[in-house]
C-alpha cells in the first residue's frame, strides 16, 4: 500500500560563513525522506562550485569531503544531480568518482550533469592564484570567481560546449523537466533534497561585501542555481529550508572579514579545525545571535528550521549521544541564545551523530 505522503522539497544552507555541516544535515534530510516513504525516489542535488567541502561519514566510519559529488552518493538508491548553475571542474570531479567507486560506490549510472553548468579551467585557477584575491579577501582560489565572471561575458565553456569531456562521469542531461514531473505528480511522488555551498554571511549582499563570495547563499538563491522550486509542489507543506549553524563560527584564515567576538581555539579549549579544501587553520568566533537571526529571516523564518551542529564543541559529554533526557547547563544557555529557537529541529553531536528534537526551547 503506497504511502499517503506527497512530493518535498529540501534545502540545506549555512547560516554563518560556511563549514556549518550542512554534508550531515543533508544526509540526515536525504535518509528522512527515504524512511518516511520507500517508494517514494530520492533525488540529491548539489549547487555551487569545488570551493567548498561537504563531509560525511559513511557506515564503514570513513570520512568523505566532497567538493563535486553530492553527498547522497552514501544511499545507493539515491540519484544524483549537479545543477545548472554549478562550476565543474573536471579533475576533482572525476578524482571524486573514482575514489567513491574504488570504494563501492556506484557513480556514473546515476550521476546527472547538466549541460548548462560552467567549466572551470585550469585558466580560472591561475589567474586567481596570480591575483591578491587570496591576501585581500581569504578566497581560496580554486577557479570559481573566474569561471562566473566568464560566465557573466559570456566566454566561459559549459559542460554542453566540452560534453565529451564530462558524457564519461555520467548523464549529461537538463533533468529539470523530469524533476518537476516527479514534483508536481500525485501518484508518484518524489523527494528533492538541494544542498547548498558556503553560508549566510558569505554572500554578496549579507553586509560582508566585500570579504565574501562571488555569490549569494540563501535558499532562493539555491533554488534560482538548481532550476525547481515550492512552486513545484502540489500542498504547501513539503517544502523546508534547513539553516545549519554552528556553536562557534568560523571564518577561514587570513584577511577573510569580520568576525563577531573572534577568540582562538586555545582559548576555547578545542582543537584547531582546518578547511576542508585548503587546509589552512580558521579563525573562529564566539556565538553570534544576530548573525544567525539574519540568516533565518533572509531564508523564511515560517519554512526555516534550525540545525545546530558541533553540541559537543559547549558540552563533550554530548559526543556520539542519540537520545537525550536533559539538556546540559552549557547547551541550554546557548540555546536560549538561538534566535527562532523554537524552529530548531536538532542539534549535532558528532561527525555523523545527532539528537532530533520534539519539543521546542523557549
Amino acid at each position: 500500500m503506497k504511502s499517503h505522503l506527497g512530493s518535498t522539497l529540501d534545502v540545506v544552507v549555512g547560516g554563518q560563513f560556511g563549514s556549518e555541516a550542512k554534508g550531515r544535515v543533508t544526509l540526515e534530510q536525504i535518509r528522512r525522506r527515504m524512511y518516511a516513504n520507500t517508494e517514494r525516489p530520492v533525488h540529491s542535488m548539489r549547487v555551487g562550485g569545488p570551493n567548498a567541502g561537504h563531509v560525511v561519514i559513511d557506515p564503514t566510519g570513513r570520512r568523505w569531503a566532497m567538493r563535486q559529488v553530492p553527498v547522497g552518493f552514501i544511499e545507493p538508491a539515491v540519484a544524483l544531480y549537479i545543477a545548472a548553475g554549478s562550476e565543474i571542474d573536471r579533475s576533482v570531479l572525476l578524482q571524486e568518482i573514482e575514489d567513491l567507486e574504488d570504494a563501492g560506490y556506484h557513480i556514473r549510472e546515476r550521476l546527472f550533469i547538466h549541460p548548462e553548468a560552467t567549466v572551470i579551467d585550469s585558466q580560472h585557477i591561475q589567474r586567481e592564484a596570480e591575483s591578491d584575491l587570496v591576501q585581500r579577501l581569504g578566497s581560496t582560489a580554486k577557479g570559481i570567481g573566474a569561471a562566473r565572471a566568464d560566465r557573466i561575458w559570456r566566454v566561459a565553456d559549459r559542460v554542453i560546449d566540452r560534453v565529451a569531456e564530462f558524457a564519461d562521469l555520467g548523464m549529461v542531461e537538463s533533468f529539470e523537466p523530469r524533476l518537476i514531473r516527479a514534483i508536481e505528480s500525485d501518484a508518484n511522488p518524489a523527494a528533492v533534497v538541494i544542498e547548498g555551498t558556503q553560508g549566510y554571511g558569505l554572500g554578496m549582499h549579507a553586509g560582508y561585501y566585500p570579504q565574501c563570495t562571488s555569490g549569494n547563499a540563501r535558499a532562493v538563491d539555491v533554488l534560482a542555481q538548481a532550476g525547481v522550486g515550492p512552486w513545484h509542489l502540489r500542498g504547501p507543506d513539503g517544502y523546508a529550508v534547513h539553516v545549519v549553524i554552528r556553536p562557534f563560527p568560523i571564518r577561514v584564515a587570513g584577511n577573510s572579514g569580520e568576525l563577531s567576538g573572534e577568540t582562538s581555539w586555545d582559548q576555547l579549549g578545542l582543537e584547531p579545525e582546518h578547511t576542508t579544501v585548503t587546509q589552512k587553520v580558521r579563525r573562529v568566533g564566539r556565538f553570534d545571535p544576530e548573525l544567525v537571526r539574519a540568516a533565518v529571516e533572509a531564508n523564511g523564518p515560517r519554512v526555516s528550521r534550525l540545525h545546530l551542529s558541533m553540541a559537543d564543541q559547549v558540552a563533550p559529554e554530548l559526543a556520539g549521544v542519540t537520545t537525550l533526557d536533559e539538556v546540559p547547563p552549557e547547551l541550554l544557555a546557548l540555546l536560549t541564545q538561538i534566535p527562532y529557537r523554537h524552529r530548531l529541529a536538532s542539534f549535532g553531536t558528532g561527525p555523523h551523530t545527532c539528537v532530533h528534537l520534539m519539543l521546542a526551547f523557549h
